[in-house]
C-alpha cells in the first residue's frame, strides 16, 4: 500500500529491532526476521526508522528480580515483539555490542551487510514514548535517569558502527503537561547530545493545527537547542475529515516539522489498515512530498 501512496518512509511499531528479537540466547545473533523486513521494505522502495527496543530477557534477570520489571497483561503490548520484561539493560557492554552489529548490517557500507542489501537502515529511534508508564501502556520502565543513559549508550554505540546514521529521540508521546515536563527534563540534563533529530506525536489529542509540533518546538527554543522535528506518530479520530488532515499536516510542516509518519491512510478509521485502502488526501500529501526523502 505504501508503493500505491507514494510513501518514501515506515517506522514499523514495534518493528523487528528488539535487542531479545535478534539476541535471543547471549552472543547468538540471528538477524533473519529483521532481514525479511528490511528485504520487504526495499523490494517496495521504503527507507525504515528504525525503532530499538533495548530488552533481552536474558539480560533483563541479571541484576535485578525480572518480575520488577515485567508489564502486565493488561499492556497493550504484552507478549508482542517487544519483551514484557522493559526496564534499562544491565550490561550496558552487551546491549552496546548488540547495537554495533545491527547498524553495521544494515549500514550499506559493504562491510558485513545484510546480503542484498540496497537500501540502507541509517535512522534509529531510541525506544519509543518513555514517560508513558500505565497499566494499560508501558515501554520503559524506569527513570528519567534511566532513558538517559540508555539514550547515551544507544547514541555511542551506533556512531561507532555507523558514524554517518542518525539518532531519533523517542517519541514523546504527546503535549500533555507531564510529557512536556519530562522531555523539558531531559533537554535540561544534557539529553539533546545524544540525538540529531527530535520527535513528536500526535494521537488525536493536543494541538491539531500543528500536529504538537508548536508546542514541542517551544520546550527546544527556550534552550537555544536547535533540531529537525519529525512526527513519527500522526493519528486521527473517528470524526477527522480529509480536510483536517491536509490542513493539519501543512501546520506541522509550516510550525517546523520536516517529515510526518501516519498511522493508517483511511480516513475516520481506527484499527489496522486495510491492504489497498487509502484515503485519497494521502495520494495530495505524497504529492506535496510530506512522504518523501529528506
Amino acid at each position: 500500500m505504501e508503493k500505491q501512496i507514494g510513501v518514501a518512509w515506515e517506522r514499523p511499531h514495534p518493528g523487528p529491532f528488539a535487542w531479545g528479537m535478534i539476541e535471543k540466547k547471549d552472543g547468538e545473533f540471528d538477524f533473519s526476521q529483521a532481514d525479511r523486513y528490511v528485504k520487504a521494505a526495499q523490494d517496495n522502495g521504503v527507507l525504515l526508522l528504525g525503532t530499538i527496543w533495548p530488552f533481552a530477557d536474558w539480560d533483563q534477570a541479571k541484576c535485578r528480580q525480572a518480575s520488577a520489571c515485567e508489564v502486565g497483561p493488561a499492556d497493550t503490548f504484552y507478549n508482542s515483539e517487544i519483551p514484557n520484561s522493559r526496564c534499562k539493560p544491565c550490561d550496558m557492554d552487551k546491549y552496546s555490542a548488540f547495537l554495533r552489529a545491527l547498524a553495521e548490517r544494515y549500514d550499506g557500507d559493504g562491510v558485513d551487510d545484510m546480503p542484498g542489501l540496497v537500501l540502507p537502515v541509517r535512522y534509529w529511534e531510541v525506544l519509543n514514548e518513555p514517560e508513558m508508564q500505565s497499566g494499560e501502556l508501558t515501554f520503559f520502565k524506569g527513570t528519567a535517569s534511566d532513558y538517559l543513559e540508555v539514550l547515551k549508550a544507544s547514541s555511542k554505540a551506533i556512531k561507532e558502527a555507523c558514524p554517518e546514521c542518525k539518532i531519533v529521540q523517542a517519541g514523546a508521546a504527546g503535549t500533555e503537561q507531564y510529557m512536556l515536563d519530562y522531555w523539558a527534563g531531559q533537554l535540561d540534563a544534557g539529553a539533546a547530545d545524544y540525538f540529531d533529530i527530535a520527535n513528536i506525536h500526535y494521537i488525536n489529542n493536543g494541538d491539531l493545527a500543528s500536529l504538537n509540533v508548536k508546542p514541542f518546538k517551544a520546550l527546544f527554543t527556550e534552550r537555544g537547542i536547535s533540531r529537525p522535528i519529525w512526527v513519527t506518530e500522526a493519528e486521527y479520530g473517528e470524526a477527522s475529515t480529509d480536510a483536517a488532515v491536509k490542513s493539519s499536516t501543512e501546520g506541522a510542516l509550516s510550525a517546523g516539522a520536516s517529515k510526518v509518519f501516519f498511522t493508517r491512510f483511511a480516513v475516520g478509521i481506527r484499527g489496522p489498515p486495510t491492504p489497498g485502502k487509502f484515503s485519497s488526501v494521502y495520494l495530495e500529501l505524497a504529492d506535496m512530498g510530506c512522504n518523501k526523502e529528506g
